[in-house]
């Protein structure tokens, strides 16, 4: 008995199931003590001596079942396995069926613990060893989707996916040669997609165990992308994530704003009241004042060119400076595309989406006339130029594209001749300004900063200058 019993214990290392010489001595001991006329005894009596840990109870019954088994049993076991069932639907007949199974079940214990499930044979399920390659492989280490396929190849070397399929290829042969080649080459078939299938539910659990651990990235990826994507070419439903990013990222730049203004309020250091505050204590110690600074928040006046080349970055620029507006001392929003007109009520009457939509939809000046940004600064010089005052930024979104018409920078130089500054947020790249009918080449010198807005990143970057 003491050559089985040896043999059995090797197998049970090869399967995790950590086994010493006096261990296997107690084994030979109990086995003689209880004898082999019951077999639940002599397995209970093994178990008790070599299965020291719950989680070795799993192996040891499976190579219990697989390696002391009857051949009657054994054609049982393996006809109520999927193997069997796979086989007689790939039309192998009964008796070649069953020599196949019996075969199958004499070498499945000391087959490798993957090929071992690929032949449905006995307890074991495919948790375990998912557990043990993932604690060598480090799945923690996944930062990317794309990574999976790489954690993917390397959970099946540590699996001994490759052992496995040569394993199995080698017993169908031998089976193969046994029952004929024909039936030998279903067998390998039907082997072969069992262990894809369980590939396949190898990459299903590293992909999950990456949902798992990295929770937030599709909000992260979809966070960076919507920043860097020109708005040109975001879909509708890109741009309906983007107005969720647009308020997220309005907050921030007020968070930003009041620290960096908490910080400016103590002033620069004031060295004449340092100085005399000083002669009290001959210098020792001496008290540093500064000097006190006013709080001034800027005033903001947009002028918004809402024809259909700019609609995206206008809109989005409407919606970030009246979320910001509290860092405004006012702010007043304009919106052309021939004519000109004024948002600003409108805006404090409703809703910003519904505003805005309002003011696409033509609620306060015709939207389906051509550009013409020369004529809308005549209006504003006109009409508004009162709203401009030496502490107040004017902030001029659009392509520049007048439609051949007259540019009336006169009227643009009026408005800059009164503002603090004046800023020009086009979508357009400069290599295209001056060709066709962009009138940029006129407008731009009378700007004290023109800046390139294709994305959400270069938007706030503007944002931020503008609530320094």
């Amino acid at each position: 008995m003491i050559e089985p019993l040896l043999d059995f214990s090797g197998l049970l290392r090869r399967n995790g199931v950590r086994v010493s010489t006096s261990e296997v001595l107690d084994a030979a001991r109990a086995l003689e003590a209880v004898g082999l006329a019951d077999p639940e005894l002599a397995r209970e009596a093994l178990a008790t001596t070599l299965a020291k840990r719950a989680d070795d109870r799993v192996p040891f019954d499976e190579l219990f079942d697989l390696y002391f088994f009857r051949p009657a049993d054994a054609r049982t076991m393996a006809a109520a396995s999927a193997l069997g069932s796979a086989l007689a639907t790939a039309g192998v007949d009964g008796e070649t069926l069953g020599r196949m199974l019996e075969r199958v079940a004499q070498a499945a214990a000391r087959l490798e613990p993957l090929a071992r499930l690929a032949t449905g044979m006995g307890r074991g399920s495919l948790e375990p060893l998912l557990r043990l390659a993932g604690a060598q492989v480090d799945l923690g280490r996944m930062v990317n989707p794309l990574q999976t396929g790489y954690f993917w190849h390397r959970m099946l070397e540590a699996m001994g996916a490759s052992e496995a399929e040569a394993a199995l290829e080698a017993l169908a042969r031998r089976i193969g040669e046994e029952v004929g080649t024909a039936a030998g080459q279903t067998l390998a078939r039907v082997l072969g997609a069992q262990l894809a299938a369980l590939r396949h539910a190898v990459r299903d659990h590293v992909a999950a165990e990456f949902e798992r651990r990295q929770r937030d990235f599709a909000a992260r990826m979809r966070h960076e992308t919507l920043l860097d994507k020109p708005f040109s070419r975001m879909s509708p439903d890109e741009l309906w994530h983007l107005r969720a990013e647009v308020v997220r990222l309005a907050k921030k730049l007020r968070a930003q704003a009041s620290l960096r203004r908490a910080v400016r309020r103590r002033g620069r250091l004031d060295a004449a009241r340092t100085l005399r505050r000083s002669l009290a204590t001959g210098g020792v110690p001496f008290e540093i004042k500064r000097r006190r600074r006013r709080p001034e928040r800027p005033r903001l006046v947009v002028l918004c060119d809402i024809s259909d080349s700019v609609r995206h970055v206008s809109r989005f620029m409407l919606q970030l400076t009246h979320t910001l507006q509290d860092l405004f001392q006012r702010v007043r929003s304009f919106v052309f595309v021939a004519d000109l007109g004024e948002t600003t009520d409108l805006f404090a009457r409703a809703d910003l989406d519904v505003a805005v939509d309002s003011a696409y939809a033509g609620a306060v000046i015709s939207v389906y006339a051509n550009s013409d940004f020369g004529r809308a600064f005549g209006q504003f010089r006109d009409r508004y130029l009162d709203a401009v005052t030496p502490r107040t930024t004017v902030l001029v979104i659009g392509d520049g594209r007048n439609n051949y018409r007259p540019t009336n920078a006169a009227a643009l130089a009026a408005v800059r001749a009164r503002a603090k500054r004046l800023l020009w947020l086009n979508p357009e790249p400069a290599s295209l300004w001056g060709f066709g009918d962009s009138a940029m080449m006129d407008y731009a010198p009378l700007c004290d900063r023109v800046e390139v807005v294709t994305n959400l990143a270069s938007l706030v970057e503007v944002i931020d200058g503008l609530v320094l």
